[in-house]
């Protein structure tokens, strides 16, 4: 299983603090997403992605710790028991 857990506005949003998905072959973060919001009704995406499906500025999305800006991106490869964290853009003042 994956582990997805969602963070400041994202978790309000959804209601919810985490998710579980089972691991699928070859699956890449950019899938995975796609996938997670197939499985939730509220959309989110859209406070994570741009038009083009790139992270907005100030996203952050953590595989195992690791922010994926350092490593494959939205390619950065998925494997079971990996545990994946969404941070959406923060506002500041």
């Amino acid at each position: 299983m994956i582990k997805i857990q969602f963070y400041s506005l994202i978790r309000l949003l959804l209601k919810q603090e985490k998710l579980e998905l089972p691991a699928h072959d070859n699956e890449n973060v950019g899938q995975l997403l796609q996938r997670l919001q197939q499985q939730i009704k509220t959309p989110f995406l859209h406070k994570l992605l741009d038009e083009d499906g790139e992270p907005i500025l100030g996203t952050i999305i953590m595989v195992n710790r690791r922010n994926i800006h350092h490593l494959e991106k939205l390619a950065t490869p998925i494997q079971d028991s990996d545990v994946v964290a969404l941070f959406p853009p923060g506002a500041g003042g």
